[in-house]
């Protein structure tokens, strides 16, 4: 008998799911997670002096916020959270952000139950005696590109995350696009308290390097489909007409390797097939790449054999 949709579509929402919590280990994310640990070590070892941090940029969808909330993640099963210890916490900017809401966002990854009672500097000493009380040793600023402004409040914003730096507070990871680039180049204020930039770039076909690096992480995505999504056979993603297009469609960019992967997924799912073909990639090409502005045009089209 055939499965109800209400079935099919909770297979498929496990699987998915199941599958998006596994890492898949990528030289430049790894070096990140070197990074962040680099950045623990220095805060522990001077505590109380002040900080660095260091810039994160890359296109949308390099993987930079999977990788970060990975490595919290394999903090966490390391050394989990206790009453008076949290490593890492992890905001998220908004576009209208002040140094009033900075705070608020930092209190509420603490979990303080009232994060908007009090002014300015009220919710300021609160968030440096919780970075004290937590011996909190890194904060992870995501979407650092909405500071992307010349003046107005956005810079007060900037100043006051240089601020925790300098009061040895805590190390900061700035984690953005392409369009944060601006913010920093112009603010050596800034930069003076940065490590050397740790930007993830798209990989260049040209370079043999990449092209293994590449190859190496389609290599482990399809060994996890079948490890861990639950599909039985190789879905033989890393054939040399398979690898080209998805570089083709990704432009290099790993983390839209992965989202195209997890349309294709559905589809294969949803068909009950054993494995991924290249008729699911075409057609999350055609459904997602291509509707989503990522590409305007689909390899798997263009260079099907057979």
């Amino acid at each position: 008998m055939t499965r109800s949709i209400a079935m099919l579509n909770a297979e498929v929402a496990e699987r998915l799911a199941r599958f998006k919590t596994v890492f898949i280990p990528y030289p430049a994310h790894v070096a990140l997670h070197a990074e962040f640990h680099y950045l623990r070590e220095l805060a522990r070892q001077m505590p109380g002096k002040p900080q660095m941090g260091v810039r994160v940029l890359a296109p949308s969808g390099s993987g930079k916020t999977s990788s970060a909330q990975a490595y919290i993640d394999l903090v966490s099963k390391q050394t989990p959270n206790t009453d008076d210890y949290i490593p890492i916490i992890k905001i998220d900017l908004e576009r209208h952000t002040t140094s009033k809401k900075l705070m608020v966002l930092i209190l509420q990854a603490f979990g303080d139950p009232h994060p908007e009672h009090g002014n300015e500097l009220t919710l300021k000493k609160r968030v440096i005696a919780c970075f004290k009380r937590f011996k909190t040793e890194l904060l992870i600023v995501d979407e650092v590109q909405h500071l992307n402004y010349r003046n107005g409040v956005k810079n007060d914003v900037t100043d006051t995350l240089k601020g925790l730096l300098d009061a040895g507070v805590v190390s900061i990871a700035f984690l953005g696009t392409d369009e944060a680039e601006k913010m920093f180049g112009r603010n050596l204020q800034l930069n003076g308290r940065l490590r050397p930039p740790c930007d993830l770039k798209p990989l260049d076909a040209l370079k043999v390097k990449d092209q293994q690096a590449f190859a190496g992480f389609v290599s482990r995505i399809d060994q996890s489909l079948v490890d861990v999504a639950g599909f039985t056979s190789p879905s033989e993603l890393t054939e040399p007409t398979t690898l080209s297009a998805l570089f083709e469609v990704s432009k290099g960019i790993v983390g839209r390797v992965m989202r195209l992967i997890h349309v294709a997924m559905e589809a294969a799912i949803r068909r009950g097939a054993n494995r991924i073909t290249l008729e699911d990639l075409s057609w999350a090409v055609d459904a997602w790449a291509i509707e989503q502005a990522f590409t305007n045009k689909n390899p798997f089209k263009e260079h099907r054999v057979g």
